[in-house]
Parts: structure tokens; C-alpha cells; sequence
């Protein structure tokens, strides 16, 4: 399994489930390196690499969130991952929802940050469209580590994320038994409030929006991240 992932552990270490943290669309784990300072101190973290990202290798067929769910499935078998608390950003958001759903008993929380696609933009190019919109709501250091990784990522990611738009709330939502977080920046072009609104109902779950945040709030607002990710874990 060509997978590669970062691990980071607190000094005092006292056990208990890690996060899992998954990046969203052609991003690698650098898409966090901001917030795992703000998470190490108290918990575990395993930041993967998701297929055709960073430095492992795409998947040999379907490149899909379904696809990429089972894969890191099998990534966390082989990690020795069995109690997790999952969170995904954009694309990565969808992933971790079928991983949870996938692995109920892998799950004790989900937070969802910036979920994409929102089906309220029906083509790619609407979606590239949302997130030059969001350029000026964005820290200069989201835009300098997206570029690097979409420069080093998979071109079938991306024709991937074209077969994801378009799904519902309910379809990111079914099968999740842990409880869900929504996070959203209130500056978001990608993301919509209703669509994340949607996606929490759906889960029976809760939205949780950043002031000011855009679209890149791990690289963005770290901390404020971090705090709900947190909070998330102890429901």
C-alpha cells in the first residue's frame, strides 16, 4: 500500500483515541501543518496523504470519495487504527463521512470542515469559479501550500471530483452513526451555509461557522479549528 501519512504525538502521551485527519482535493497532509501544532499537545494525529496527493500513489481504478474511503480503510488496518476521531476538510469532508460509514465502529466523532462539492455549483468550472471568488478572503498561506500540492497532485483527482458533484445531503450523511460537526467559514464562496445547514441536519449533527473564515480554514484559522475539532471529541 504506497500510502504516506505524518504522525505527531503529544509529550505526555495518555492514550486514547487519535485524530484522523484527512486533507481534501489533490491536497497533502501540509494542508493542516498549521493546525496540528494547536492539536499535538493533547492528542494523537495521523494526517494522511490521500491517494494521488503529497506522496502516495493514486488509486489504480475509481478515484472517487466511495474508492477513497475503502482505501483508507485499509490504510488505517494497516496503521493500527481502530478508534478514531475523523476529520476531513472539502473534498476530504465527503471521504471521511463514507469512511465513518464505512467503519461505524472505527468513528466516535466526525467533523466535516468546508464540505465539497456543494451541489449548488453543478460544474468543475463553477467550483474553480467559487474558489478565485474567495481569493481575497484567503490567508496568502492557503493559496502558496494549495498551489504546491495541486502542482505535485494527480490529474485523475480532479476528473474524480466531477462524478461527486451533485450529491445530496443525505448521501454525504447516510451511515453515519458518530456524531457529526459541520464547520463552515462565514466567507465561504464554496461552500454554502445551506448546504452545510443540509448536511448537519441530515446528520443530525451541528454547524459550527468560523467569523470570517474562507474556504481554507485549517491552513486559515488553525485555532479556531482546532477548538471545535475539540470540542467534537468530547461529545
Amino acid at each position: 500500500m504506497a500510502t504516506a501519512w505524518v504522525e505527531a504525538s503529544p509529550a505526555k502521551d495518555e492514550g486514547g483515541a487519535p485524530f484522523v485527519l484527512v486533507p481534501g482535493l489533490s491536497m497533502s497532509w501540509h494542508a493542516y501543518r498549521w493546525l496540528i501544532p494547536h492539536l499535538a499537545d493533547t492528542r494523537s494525529l495521523l494526517v494522511v496523504d490521500p491517494p494521488g496527493a503529497g506522496r502516495s500513489r493514486r488509486l489504480p481504478g475509481d478515484m472517487g470519495v466511495e474508492a477513497q474511503a475503502a482505501h483508507l480503510s485499509r490504510w488505517l488496518d494497516v496503521a493500527g487504527v481502530d478508534d478514531a476521531d475523523l476529520a476531513g476538510h472539502s473534498l476530504g469532508a465527503l471521504t471521511a463521512a463514507r469512511l465513518a460509514a464505512l467503519r461505524p465502529g472505527l468513528a466516535r466523532s466526525v467533523t466535516l470542515i468546508s464540505p465539497s462539492p456543494d451541489p449548488r455549483l453543478p460544474r468543475l468550472r463553477d467550483h474553480i469559479g467559487a474558489l478565485v471568488r474567495g481569493v481575497p478572503d484567503e490567508a496568502p498561506r492557503v493559496l502558496a501550500q494549495a498551489a504546491g500540492d495541486y502542482l505535485r497532485s494527480s490529474p485523475l483527482a480532479v476528473a474524480a471530483f466531477r462524478a461527486d458533484i451533485g450529491r445530496g445531503p443525505g448521501s454525504v450523511a447516510q451511515g453515519v452513526s458518530a456524531p457529526v460537526t459541520v464547520v463552515r467559514g462565514s466567507a465561504d464562496e464554496v461552500s454554502s451555509q445551506e448546504w452545510c445547514a443540509a448536511i448537519a441536519t441530515a446528520a443530525g449533527g451541528r454547524l459550527a461557522v468560523v467569523p470570517d473564515g474562507g474556504h481554507g480554514l485549517p491552513q486559515q484559522h488553525p485555532q479556531a479549528v482546532a477548538a471545535i475539532l475539540d470540542q467534537a471529541a468530547l461529545r
